[in-house]
């Protein structure tokens, strides 16, 4: 008996066992939360299922960061906040200078 999608077919798209589990959870949760939010009648396994089939079918990509490649990124998303709420200070302070001339 052949199930779908194989486990074989999910490890090339994963990497590897841990990668896939997280990826199959967090898609998971995230069908379970959208389906509360639509009032939808969804549970655990159903979910699961649902993220595994779209893992196969490439609608989910799993990507492998190291902690080190983690940090990295996550170091760089908040200099980009920053970097945004410094501008709109800026801006918001140019606008006061040119309301108060």
């Amino acid at each position: 008996m052949m199930l779908y999608p194989s486990i074989m077919n999910l490890m090339e798209k994963a990497g590897n066992r841990y990668s896939l589990v997280i990826a199959a959870s967090k898609r998971a949760r995230a069908i379970l939360d959208n389906a509360s939010d639509e009032e939808k009648d969804m549970d655990g396994a159903r979910s699961i299922t649902r993220a595994v089939e779209e893992i196969a079918e490439d609608k989910i990509f799993v990507v492998n960061e190291t902690r080190e490649q983690e940090m990295e990124r996550e170091a760089e998303d908040m200099a980009k906040a920053q970097a945004l709420e410094a501008a709109e200070h800026a801006t918001e302070i140019a606008q006061e200078e040119e309301e108060a001339e």
